[in-house]
């Protein structure tokens, strides 16, 4: 009964493990259910399946992020022509209120009313002479007979004729002048004339304790309409949308009607015509308006070329998926096919089958895996436990194998990943600075020489480590070499900046000259990185060696000890590896290399053992000279 009960009860219990589980067995099933069965039992349909969601999701990405960026540059574009256009509005404007102050202050002189005309004239020839940057001329003119008169001028040969016949514009900013009363002195302008091929403004303002009127003739500044934008190109306009002279555009800037209207009523319209994108912007105090153009394909040409990169980059990335996978599939899925007929075969019981490969990895394995399997049927029972022990053996050897690759890995992710987090930042600092047209070039070659600056710390990481790894821990041959030879080389070839270098003693020693080379290299980098550009770097005699020296902080105690071991380092920029290899240098000599921890003025490194105090320097001296000839 015991028995015969625990069987539906057992199977009671299992029931209820399948159904009590919805977010497990259930979920998998349903989805299992919306997967073809041709998909979910073939490996090369699924990988096929994965690999075109990969290129869909990547098309659709790049197609919403071209948009995007289209739309902020393209909107950036048009910011800065309103921009431009409002910019020269103002800038006309100040003119005009300039020009309007000036003629006032000129007006204002009791010259007019106690000065004889000679004075008068002198005045006038003076204050042109104050400012003649856009003033073309000064006429002091007084009502005679229903006219204006020129009564004393910077013009002489205008003095004595008809205010109408020197230029007839001026008639109604003088009657406008004429009328004002008040203390204040009102300053009337009249319409832009052409004056040669200048557009000219006459500003009228009575004059002080007499009957009369000033006039001030002045150009408006070309200065005032040109931008540093050369695509740019801005006229004036009156308020029905006529250039004020044709001399004065600096280009065919296209003109609508709805964009001078806007603007007239206060607005700062943009306004796109086939082929180019107009800014309309009004100056304060005229019914002037300004209108800066750009052609339609140079003001979006960024938006062109980023549209040409990004399909450029999309269309690369489909094709390298899509050869990635065909290639992956050839090397993956065949084999697999192919090692699947031959396990049915063995499991047929034909042992004989061919399960050799050339291949050595996973796949040449599992290869392999099989034929041992395949040799193991073929055995008794303690070949196979011999050949188990076999596999465990190769399994532990593949082990540490494993283990020392992840330890080089490590090590490598670690001494790379800082300067490449780097170089890829300031790549995706250059695309958004790229993407905004308000961005400074200056600011943009700071991000690309730090891009490259993270390249060569990638370029030195691996210098260093190919010293360590090429390089031997002895010296076969020596050669004597004048200290401050090698030591005037060493800093010729780093980045110095602004460092100074002081060899305060120099005499001839034994060495291998190129590794000498590189550890004076890697001291002086050492001092530049941890002191400063301003570093001054030091070299002189002891008894028994040399020392390399800095103006610096020193190096704390704590730290003298691992300062040599390898990885050690203080500065975000450093390998840790340079006096790792300094050491390596002074050691293949025969050399000690030591901190000395009592000198006070920074850090200073000392080569001890090599020459004894007593060895004379003979070498590059005439006695040396004379023997060399003597044994000759």
């Amino acid at each position: 009964m015991t028995g015969s009960g625990g069987g539906p009860r057992g199977g009671h219990g299992g029931e209820c493990s399948a159904t009590d589980s919805p977010n497990g067995g259930e979920s998998a099933s349903r989805l299992g259910r919306l997967v073809p069965t041709f998909v979910s039992r073939n490996y090369a349909a699924k990988f096929s399946v994965a690999l075109l969601v990969v290129l869909v999701v990547l098309s659709a990405v790049g197609a919403v992020s071209y948009h995007q960026i289209q739309h902020r540059v393209e909107r950036d574009a048009t910011t800065d022509l309103r921009t431009s256009a409002s910019h020269h509005a103002d800038a006309v404007a100040a003119w005009r209120a300039d020009t309007a102050s000036m003629t006032a202050t000129v007006s204002s002189s009791p010259v007019f009313g106690e000065g004889t005309t000679a004075d008068v004239r002198r005045h006038l020839v003076a204050s042109l002479a104050a400012d003649a940057s856009s003033v073309r001329g000064l006429y002091y003119v007084t009502s005679s007979g229903g006219g204006y008169t020129v009564v004393a001028s910077t013009n002489v040969s205008a003095s004595g004729t008809s205010a109408a016949a020197v230029e007839p514009s001026w008639t109604g900013a003088l009657d406008d002048a004429m009328d004002a009363t008040g203390p204040t002195r009102t300053v009337t302008t009249s319409s832009v004339y052409a004056d040669g091929d200048t557009a000219t403004v006459a500003f009228a303002s009575p004059v002080a304790s007499a009957d009369g009127a000033l006039v001030l003739v002045a150009t408006i500044p070309d200065d005032r309409l040109r931008t540093h934008r050369q695509e740019f190109e801005t006229t004036l306009l009156t308020a029905e949308g006529e250039p004020m002279v044709a001399a004065a555009q600096t280009g065919g800037v296209p003109v609508r009607e709805d964009g001078v209207e806007a603007a007239v009523a206060g607005g700062h319209p943009i306004v796109e015509t086939d082929g180019a994108v107009t800014a309309y912007a009004t100056v304060n105090g005229t019914n002037w308006i300004v209108a800066t153009s750009a052609d339609t394909a140079s003001l979006y040409a960024t938006s062109h070329t980023i549209r040409r990169s990004l399909i450029v980059i999309v269309g690369t990335a489909i094709v390298s998926l899509s050869v990635l996978g065909a290639v992956l599939g050839r090397h993956t899925l065949l084999p697999l096919i192919r090692l699947r007929g031959r396990t049915k075969a063995m499991e047929q019981g034909d042992l004989g089958v061919d399960l050799s490969t050339a291949r050595r990895d996973e796949i040449g394995r599992l290869y392999q895996s099989f034929a041992n399997m395949r040799d193991a049927l073929r055995t008794q029972i303690r070949e196979a436990h011999e050949a188990r022990e076999a596999a465990e053996r190769s399994s532990r050897e593949l082990e540490r194998q494993n283990e020392r690759l992840d330890e080089f890995a490590s090590t490598l992710s670690h001494d790379l990943r800082n300067p490449l987090t780097v170089a890829r930042g300031h790549v995706e600092l250059l695309s958004a600075r790229l993407s905004d047209l308000d961005a400074d070039g200056d600011d943009l070659q700071t991000h690309v020489e730090k891009l490259e600056g993270a390249h060569d710390r990638i370029e030195s990481i691996i210098d260093d480590v190919l010293t360590l790894t090429r390089k031997g821990a002895s010296v076969e041959a020596t050669a004597p070499v004048p200290l401050e030879a090698i030591v005037t080389d060493a800093w010729d070839n780093i980045d110095s900046r602004n460092a100074t270098l002081d060899v305060r003693e120099s005499r001839t020693i034994h060495a291998d000259r190129s590794r000498l080379l590189r550890a004076f290299e890697n001291l002086f980098r050492n001092s530049i990185d941890h002191v400063g550009d301003d570093v001054t770097v030091s070299v002189g005699l002891t008894d028994h060696g040399f020392y390399v020296a800095d103006d610096g902080p020193g190096i704390p105690s704590e730290e003298v000890d691992d300062i040599f071991d390898y990885g050690h380092t203080t500065s975000d920029q450093g390998t840790g590896l340079g006096l790792s290899i300094v050491k390596t240098i002074a050691a293949a000599h025969g050399w000690r290399l030591y901190v000395d921890t009592t000198y006070v003025d920074g850090a200073m490194f000392v080569f001890a053992d090599v020459f004894d105090a007593d060895e004379p320097d003979w070498y590059g001296t005439d006695f040396e000279w004379v023997g060399v000839e003597s044994d000759g």
